[in-house]
């Protein structure tokens, strides 16, 4: 017997699904499908039933002479009768089934209407701040608060990196480092990923990018992990292109630079277009990681597979059709909610969110107990343990190309942000102020703009 999806074991779980192959998106989407189907039953019933009332009258016509001739004609009007009756049943099940898909996604764009209204009733947000884990706020918080400030603050943030007075962002220079080659046990499962995100969080080296590759499949798979933020201690733009700025060319370039690093890291890796790419990232690093992907994919240069994200604001991100997306979220975790709306509901992408409570005596440093990565691996082996068949379709899939108990090589790659240049002298020996560049344009977070080309393309 087939298990069944039920939101009681899911809660049982401490976990919410959402999206996926089995969402109610898709779901939906099929009882459209399902409603065509219909629709096209009752026109060919329609065809039948009118063949039917013409032999019916020609039966009734030679029923005085001929009684086979009348015991047919009553043959085919209970035929006629039992045509009408399907034909009927079937058109008014095409109707209730295309209103409720209907009713489904009018009900989902009036609640994005909603929470962008919500928005601005700040206090409101501040009602219900506590209910986060350490006082801060709760992700639903943070996603109704976002949606008006976000965009004004990320253009004035560009402006005044254009201006030269924090820094500025630029391309990123990428280092194989001697340790690589180390052997890692491994495990295809959502612990197994974001275990590499705690190791790099752990390690002392700053801005250093994992890229595991498993080669005991029937497909080579390169496992690239990119780290959270990683805090400079300064207010201007630093080498280590994870710092707090990173997170501006995250949300506001579309991780441009990280994107060309990674694909830098994976040809210094020997990584090919048959290579099955896996990105993870937790916090600032799911930024990049869906960035990335998107980047990474659009170039064609590599096969971007599945995309990892933990405690992640990448619900306005767009992904490609066909690339895997799980997304791990804790309620009570502001952060994942920064973007100020829902991950997409759709075929490819998976949301998680952990309900179980953060734990009383846990840390409040950094940006709350609730963002906490052990938190996040607690809520990991929640998911690998779930039932929830578009869970299991997801992570079914890294099992199937990452075998049990494989051992992939670990190669490290140290990104730095290249330095600016140094500005020409005058005749007197002064060092010669270069214009400020015009900001640049809002990109669109729906349409990242195309990877370069690797050498020789």
């Amino acid at each position: 017997m087939s298990y069944q999806w039920s939101t009681e074991d899911n809660a049982a779980a401490g976990i919410h699904v959402r999206g996926g192959a089995h969402g109610l998106t898709v779901e939906y989407g099929e009882l459209e499908s399902v409603a065509g189907a219909l629709e096209e039953t009752v026109g060919q019933l329609t065809s039948l039933r009118s063949g039917c009332m013409e032999m019916y009258l020609l039966l009734v016509g030679t029923s005085a002479v001929h009684i086979h001739a009348r015991e047919a004609a009553g043959a085919a009007e209970l035929v006629i009768k039992g045509l009408s009756r399907n034909q009927q049943e079937l058109e008014e099940a095409a109707v209730d089934l295309r209103r409720a898909a209907r009713n489904y996604l009018d009900t989902e764009g009036r609640l994005e209407e909603a929470i962008s209204w919500l928005a601005v009733g700040v206090p409101a947000g501040i009602e219900v701040w506590r209910r986060g884990g350490g006082g801060f706020p709760e992700r639903s918080v943070s996603e109704l608060m976002v949606p008006p400030f976000d965009g004004f603050l990320i253009e004035k943030l560009l402006e005044r990196l254009a201006e030269g007075r924090f820094g500025e962002l630029r391309p990123i220079d990428v280092t194989a480092l001697e340790d690589s080659g180390a052997p890692v046990p491994l495990a295809g499962s959502a612990r197994g990923l974001l275990e590499r995100s705690k190791t790099l969080l752990d390690g002392p080296e700053r801005g250093v990018v994992e890229i595991l590759t498993v080669d005991e499949g029937e497909r080579r798979v390169r496992i690239v992990t990119l780290p959270g933020t990683q805090d400079s201690g300064t207010i201007v733009v630093g080498p280590n292109p994870f710092d707090n700025y990173g997170i501006a060319e995250g949300r506001a370039r579309d991780s441009q630079y990280i994107a060309d690093a990674v694909a830098d890291a994976l040809r210094q890796a020997g990584a090919s277009a048959e290579d099955a790419v896996i990105l993870v990232g937790y916090s600032q690093g799911g930024i990049h990681a869906v960035n990335t992907g998107a980047r990474l994919a659009e170039s064609g240069e590599f096969s971007v597979e599945m995309v990892v994200t933990a405690a992640a604001p990448a619900g306005d991100r767009s992904t490609p059709d066909g690339v895997k997306v799980l997304h791990l979220e804790h309620y009570q975790d502001w952060v994942p909610g920064a973007d100020g709306t829902l991950n997409p509901d759709t075929a490819d992408r998976v949301t998680v969110t952990g309900r179980t409570a953060v734990p009383a005596d846990a840390s409040r440093d950094g940006l709350g107990p609730a963002h906490d990565l052990d938190l996040y691996l607690e809520l990991a082996d929640q998911a690998d343990a779930s039932a929830d068949p578009s869970l299991k379709d997801s992570l079914g899939y890294l099992a199937e190309i990452i075998p049990p108990a494989s051992i992939a090589t670990r190669s490290l790659f140290s990104f730095s942000r290249k330095p600016a240049p140094t500005p020409s002298k005058n005749a007197a020996g002064q060092a010669k102020r270069a214009p400020s560049p015009a900001p640049a344009p809002m990109p669109s977070p729906r349409a990242p703009s195309p990877l370069p080309a690797g050498p020789g393309q």
